[in-house]
């Protein structure tokens, strides 16, 4: 079947401060926002009302698009970040940059918002796209979780959520020039120390004019003890940095480098409280536990009976024993279908955590364990 036509959006479709009616796409079919998403900027608005396409509806209802799970969406999410971030790379420009990013970050909030756990565990299993790409989104999954429980706006949930995007551009040329370098010399380090300062002036370049997005991306390597570069800050705990810091210091811990291996389960937690008050903010190490859990959604963890599962969801009221799907028997095979099970039963203890690339064998089934929870 093919694609239904595209036709320009109704000025009543997208409105500042009311859901957005219908699905918003870009010229070439590429959605910008998800209908029910709300636009807080004049200017965002705008530029939606007079770029933006909409399907055409028709008898058969081809112009209403199903609604995906979050798990899907956020699979999306990471194809058009690397595609964006392959343009930056190539150094060819990215015109409406600031808007691009702006739409994003409302999609992920929109997916953290229904199901942060199936947005976490999408972005933590992915093996599809780089690291630069995931670890932009899994900050972004911190920030946006972390922004709701600490009141921020609407309007600068959204400018945070852009800055955990876009928070290392300043890094990219350099990363991919490193390689896979296990070690950095003197003038290396140099380079790293400097990112941030850069990161803001490849936004400035793009047209970012929002301070609260520029300046979370300038402080996002500060500390609490001022310890942090590139300006040795001592960041306020209220402050966006603060935010920045904690939510790339936890993601960063989340994927694996060429110099360090990713942390599993109970250690990242065990990372972060121990620079609670110094590196990052004690309130929001607290938040990240309470949010995400000792074993966040998307672990790979081993059973006492053998088996394997994978949890799907963090439960507050039982931090040891969250809400976990069986994906393989013993001897790791793989089962037909998802099967849930009760965390309660002791056969059901989790006795180790795993790498998640064990379960590239059987992706395909990890994945439906999102594909019908609600949030």
């Amino acid at each position: 079947m093919s694609a239904p036509p595209l036709v320009p959006v109704d000025p009543l479709d997208v409105r500042v401060g009311l859901p957005t009616r219908v699905d918003i796409f870009d010229v070439h079919g590429q959605l910008l926002l998800a209908r029910g998403s709300t636009v807080y900027r004049e200017d965002s608005a705008e530029r939606l009302q007079q770029a933006g396409f909409k399907c055409v509806a028709t008898s058969q209802g081809i112009g209403t698009r199903r609604h995906e799970p979050v798990f899907q969406r956020m699979e999306v999410l990471a194809d058009t970040m690397t595609d964006m971030e392959r343009v930056l790379l190539q150094d060819q420009g990215l015109p409406s940059f600031t808007f691009k990013v702006q739409a994003l970050a409302q999609t992920l909030i929109a997916c953290c918002d229904e199901d942060h756990h199936a947005a976490l565990a999408q972005a933590y299993l992915d093996q599809h796209h780089p690291y630069s790409v995931l670890h932009h989104v899994l900050v972004g999954v911190v920030v946006a979780v972390l922004s709701r429980s600490e009141g921020w706006s609407d309007a600068d949930r959204i400018s945070l959520v852009a800055a955990a995007l876009s928070h290392d551009l300043g890094a990219l040329a350099l990363r991919q020039a490193l390689g896979q370098a296990a070690s950095l010399d003197e003038e290396q380090r140099k380079l790293v120390r400097e990112h941030p300062d850069r990161g803001v002036q490849m936004l400035d370049g793009l047209g970012v004019r929002d301070a609260l997005w520029l300046r979370a991306v300038q402080d996002h390597h500060e500390r609490m003890d001022g310890s942090g570069y590139p300006q040795g800050l001592c960041l306020d705990g209220n402050a966006a940095g603060a935010l920045m810091a904690v939510a790339d210091g936890y993601a960063a811990m989340l994927r694996p480098r060429p110099y360090r291996e990713r942390k599993l389960s109970l250690s990242v937690l065990d990372d972060l409280r121990q620079h609670a008050g110094t590196w990052y903010d004690t309130r929001k190490v607290q938040a990240i536990a309470d949010c995400f859990g000792t074993y966040h959604a998307g672990s790979i963890v081993r059973l006492a009976s053998g088996h394997m599962a994978v949890v799907t969801r963090h439960v507050p009221e039982r931090p040891e024993q969250p809400d976990m799907m069986l994906i393989a028997v013993g001897g790791d095979h793989p089962m037909e279908r998802p099967s849930p099970i009760d965390a309660a039963d002791p056969d059901h203890a989790i006795v180790a955590a795993l790498q998640p690339e064990i379960s590239l064998r059987f992706r395909s089934m990890v994945n439906k364990c999102w594909s019908s929870q609600g949030a």
